[in-house]
């Protein structure tokens, strides 16, 4: 078996270990791959914050002593509903090329490439100038407590590396133009709900009242607002490159920042999914809750809210206003206590000019550029520590493959897998020569 049918098998593998957060579960996936890190000599440390939650930590000493190198992955998933997909969303099926499961994009597949590059390392025998930490953690999907954040209060000098390499970015065509995306920096969550309470009763006697109307209501005014296109430096550098000549209706693309003062450009951008979500902030309903039975008025109403803000954008601006749109009928009650400060990590370092230098000797001259994730990851605890961390997955990956991340038939293909593993190796081995810095070079 080649090592890229190993990656191919052993991502079915993980795929079939359901770690739907909620619950989580992530103790299967951590003792599988206790076993495949075992069988190669390799040691490993479990830490498990509760019951049946568990991550898998495994190092190859270096040179210096302190400031590793962090290859950094989670193995829980979003839930998945068997019924609205077309294959069992946990068997791993290999069909027309592709590995069909919940996880395959986010973020199994890369786990699978980073583990094996990790341990071709090992097997090399090659003395990395700083420790190589391989790291897999539970329960990003909900926020990261007991994943990243409980590591890092249980594994010193994690808040010592030098680097942290992760999720986030991938080799994607935009307008016509093959490149890479190295996420750099990430959108703040803020997401939220509102409530409604009212007088209950029976449907057929209609008074105003109505929880579930005050929340449509409340809802309405949040949606229908819109938010003020933002270009940040990221994302102006992004686009700048990948729009250079650019042209489409009523619009000639010079610039980002001038070129938004052009109502048809803004027409464009507000036609592109990606290219909105980078230069704004998102508000998106999601959850919906109120009533039990078709004739009966419920006496309370619920609307959960995915808002994702630019870098740029606090967190208190933004609920003043929200609060301001729903208005007196309805009460709003932030989710979740993250208010980290969405720090960006510099690119002009010897990181990101390593990672040009294998794109470019993989894939040729292709740009490589900075990136803003429009989701939360891990990567924010380390960048709020001042820890430059990256996104990257050596990956050519379409927007209509990308966009399954989350969705119904999420997939990834047996090419990518090869693709991530060849880029993965080459990425960590030169992660291996890199000597820490005191402190990095930022832009």
């Amino acid at each position: 078996m080649t090592k890229a049918d190993k990656a191919v098998q052993l991502t079915q593998e993980l795929i079939r270990i359901d770690t739907s957060n909620p619950p989580g579960n992530e103790e299967s996936a951590v003792l599988f791959l206790e076993g495949v890190l075992g069988a190669e000599g390799i040691k490993t440390e479990i830490y498990s914050p509760v019951p049946k939650r568990a991550n898998i930590l495994a190092r190859i000493k270096g040179k210096n002593k302190g400031r590793p190198v962090v290859i950094l992955s989670h193995i829980d998933v979003v839930p998945a509903k068997r019924e609205e997909w077309t294959v069992d969303p946990f068997g791993g099926e290999l069909k027309g090329g592709f590995i069909y499961g919940r996880g395959a994009i986010d973020m199994k597949a890369q786990t699978i490439c980073q583990l094996l590059a990790f341990m071709d390392l090992y097997k090399a025998g090659i003395e990395p100038a700083q420790d190589v930490i391989f790291l897999a953690t539970c329960d990003e999907e909900v926020g990261g407590q007991n994943g990243v954040e409980f590591m890092l209060r249980n594994v010193p000098d994690l808040k010592h590396a030098s680097f942290v390499l992760s999720e986030g970015g991938s080799i994607v065509e935009e307008n016509g133009l093959v490149h890479a995306q190295v996420s750099v920096a990430e959108k703040k969550l803020g997401q939220f709900r509102i409530q409604a309470r009212g007088t209950g009763g029976h449907g057929s006697m209609p008074h105003r009242d109505n929880a579930n109307e005050k929340v449509v209501r409340a809802s309405q005014a949040i949606l229908s607002y819109r938010w003020p296109l933002k270009p940040t430096s990221i994302v102006s550098t992004y686009l700048n490159a990948v729009l250079r000549g650019k042209r489409g209706k009523g619009f000639s693309f010079s610039s980002l920042r001038e070129s938004l003062k052009n109502k048809h450009f803004r027409d464009f951008v507000e036609g592109n999914q990606v290219y909105n979500a980078l230069l704004r902030n998102t508000v998106t309903l999601t959850v919906l809750k109120g009533g039990e039975k078709v004739n009966v008025i419920p006496g309370e109403s619920t609307a959960y809210f995915d808002a994702r803000l630019l870098p740029t954008e606090s967190h208190d601006n933004f609920f003043k206003k929200v609060r301001r749109l729903c208005g007196s009928e309805v009460e709003l009650f932030p989710i979740g206590s993250d208010v980290s400060r969405a720090l960006q990590s510099g690119y002009n370092t010897q990181y990101f000019g390593g990672i040009r230098r294998v794109m470019n000797e993989l894939r040729g001259p292709v740009p490589v550029l900075p990136f803003l994730t429009t989701g939360a990851t891990d990567m924010r605890y380390f960048r709020n520590l001042g820890i430059p961390a990256y996104g990257f997955f050596p990956i050519t990956l379409p927007n209509d493959e990308l966009f399954r991340m989350h969705g119904i038939d999420e997939r990834i293909s047996v090419a990518n897998i090869h693709e991530g593993l060849e880029g993965c190796r080459e990425i960590i081995n030169f992660l291996a020569t890199c000597k820490a810095l005191q402190q990095a070079n930022s832009k």
